[in-house]
């Protein structure tokens, strides 16, 4: 809009001064109908610019073709056809001889058309080509030639010099073209990227009830059956052998109460308050200290180091921790184990190791799902963190779970 501003201004100012100047020229009335031609042409061109969706210019896609009222216009010629004729009329304008100087202005605008509808290099090739058609109308002024030398290099100048404004228009117009087009990229990204998190989430919710009903199918589940046994046991003791009923019940007692200890263990597994409250390392003593009351598994805990982890890394180094120590319980045959935590910046590391029964570890991955390897393996991948398993039937196990260097591979 202020480009089309600018070009009206000088028309007017140039048609003013002709104006005032019209009784001195040769042919007047020639003036008079190539300033309005020009004029025209003008008002056709920035119509089309500023109405039309399409701008018929060489810089568009060769597959568009911009349309006025119906009529097909090349890209390719139609902005060249234009600017000739405009060009041409002005050097009609030139030719008078009398007091032309100042028709040379219209010139400016047609060099900053020419490069915003030819492109760079053809623009500037056209505005050489204008600055010499002016050189002989303007040398032959009655001035004389070093007038009309001065008013070629000034007016050859400022058509260069709006030329590389044009330059700069097209150059900031493609540059807002394609970060549009990059933040259209970058919202449709976005959204795939918050429909991909709602699956991660909802798969990690998923895993994490499987795990649950592990849990509750191999230690609550068998308490409760228990219990049941031992509630008809009693039932026929009444019957039977009424002094050997209590006994039963205070085993019904016992069971009870232990599976209210593996409901508590199971629920602050879930989101550990330590966890949340003093970090990692607490979280892993108090770890430590539920499996000892829960299993009788004796846990050292060691740590070095103060590092700060992020919320996410440390509950899923936490849960990498629990399913080794689930695993350590369940099949190694120890009651020892010791988990080391290393929260320095250089080399940060989770390690659990027992000196139990080991096991082939190519044949425990290659059956699915086994000792839960393969979900302590999908924690660190979530981490970006690497994940190695040591064992030999035995020697023990060791798991290790540390942190990648930057640019690092698992």
């Amino acid at each position: 809009m202020m480009r089309s501003v600018g070009v009206y201004m000088i028309y007017a100012a140039v048609v003013v001064r002709g104006w005032v100047r019209l009784p001195r020229m040769r042919h007047p009335e020639l003036v008079v109908v190539l300033l309005v031609l020009y004029g025209l042409l003008l008002l056709v061109e920035t119509w089309m610019i500023e109405r039309k969706p399409l701008r018929f210019s060489a810089a568009a896609s060769r597959d568009s073709t911009p349309k006025l009222e119906g009529l097909r216009l090349h890209p390719r010629w139609f902005p060249l056809v234009y600017l000739l004729l405009q060009s041409g009329l002005v050097i009609g304008l030139l030719l008078n001889w009398v007091v032309q100087d100042f028709y040379a202005l219209l010139l400016v605008p047609l060099s900053l058309q020419a490069v915003l509808l030819l492109g760079r290099r053809a623009g500037f090739l056209y505005i050489a080509g204008l600055t010499l058609a002016m050189a002989g109308p303007l040398a032959a002024a009655q001035e004389g030639w070093v007038f009309g030398v001065v008013m070629v290099l000034n007016y050859g100048g400022l058509c260069f010099l709006v030329g590389g404004y044009a330059h700069q228009i097209g150059q900031a117009e493609a540059a807002h073209s394609h970060n549009q087009r990059t933040l259209g990229e970058l919202q449709v990204t976005y959204r795939q990227l918050q429909g991909y998190a709602a699956q991660m989430e909802a798969l990690a919710t998923e895993q994490e009830r499987s795990r649950l009903a592990r849990e509750l199918h191999d230690s609550v589940t068998q308490t409760v059956f228990s219990m049941n046994l031992t509630v008809q046991s009693a039932r026929l003791l009444l019957e039977r052998d009424l002094g050997r009923t209590a006994g039963q019940l205070e085993r019904l007692e016992e069971l009870a109460a232990s599976a209210m200890r593996e409901i508590r263990a199971l629920i602050s597994q879930l989101r550990p308050r330590s966890l949340a409250e003093a970090g990692l390392p607490v979280a892993l003593r108090q770890l430590a200290a539920e499996r000892l009351e829960r299993d009788g598994l004796h846990v050292t805990v060691e740590v070095n180091g103060e590092l700060a982890l992020a919320e996410a890394v440390a509950a899923g180094l936490y849960r990498i921790a629990q399913e080794a120590l689930t695993n350590v319980a369940k099949h190694a045959g120890t009651q020892q184990a010791t988990v080391r935590l290393d929260l320095t910046p250089a080399n940060s590391f989770l390690e659990i190791e027992d000196h139990g029964l080991g096991f082939d570890r190519q044949l425990a991955l290659a059956q699915r799902g086994h000792l839960g390897l393969a979900g302590m393996a999908e924690r660190a991948r979530e981490l970006g963190w690497k994940l190695s398993i040591e064992s030999q039937p035995g020697r023990g196990t060791r798991v290790r779970v540390e942190e990648k260097p930057p640019g690092g591979v698992a």
